[in-house]
């Protein structure tokens, strides 16, 4: 599989999903905790070595092409959207709105601002970051609609995006979505993002603390696409 995907790779978009940058987080046991050193020197390489979009420009990618997306909403991503900003690369920010004001968490005005950046899309992670597809119907529309209602307010803009909590969803989560005014949804699934692609499935490859440059080269590459 790997020789098959180096001399015949798909084209298309590679969208990378960060988490949190430095914070000691008590659940973290996986490592989605990314020092901010590492954040920085993985920004430098994308920059120098590929073309970086937003994820909702997925379908436009003819070459290769990066997309940075960002799920939960801790406070240290302000960091790394300073180094973001700083070289003008476009990201997506996935809000869990319950969250907003807590400890180690954005603030509404911390996600205003965010919100002002020319790079930024935000988006919703739902309100209580629960795994879509194991909730009734109704607490699926109510973490939709809610989470939705209230990006909105604190950024005066529609938010027509959504992240799927721990990748959960089913096919009422993916219905939901379309009838609630969500245009596009990312996902956990791994893989390249084409025109093919269900807007409602974007693919994501995920990026935690013990990836070096060249681990970070064969997800790209996707080499760990199907394991």
């Amino acid at each position: 599989f790997n020789f098959y995907r180096k001399n015949f790779p798909i084209i298309g978009n590679r969208a990378l999903l960060y988490h949190a940058f430095g914070t000691k987080l008590k659940h973290d046991t996986y490592g989605i905790s990314m020092e901010l050193s590492k954040f920085k020197e993985q920004i430098n390489f994308y920059s120098d070595n590929y073309n970086i979009i937003n994820i909702r420009d997925y379908y436009l990618a003819d070459n290769e092409s990066l997309a940075i997306t960002i799920d939960d909403g801790y406070k240290d991503n302000l960091d790394a959207i300073e180094i973001l900003d700083k070289k003008n690369i476009p990201f997506t920010l996935y809000v869990t709105t319950n969250s907003i004001g807590k400890n180690n968490y954005l603030s509404e005005n911390d996600i205003f601002s965010i919100s002002n950046l020319g790079i930024s899309t935000i988006g919703s992670h739902g309100c209580s970051h629960s795994r879509l597809s194991t909730l009734t119907n109704e607490k699926i529309n109510t973490e939709l609609k809610e989470s939705k209602k209230v990006l909105e307010k604190i950024t005066q803009t529609q938010i027509d995006t959504l992240s799927y909590p721990h990748g959960s969803y089913n096919n009422f989560v993916i219905d939901a979505a379309k009838k609630i005014g969500y245009k596009y949804a990312a996902s956990s699934n791994k893989g390249i993002n084409s025109r093919t692609t269900d807007n409602y499935l974007l693919r994501r490859s995920e990026i935690i603390q013990s990836d070096t440059i060249n681990m970070i080269m064969k997800k790209i590459n996707g080499y760990y696409d199907y394991y």
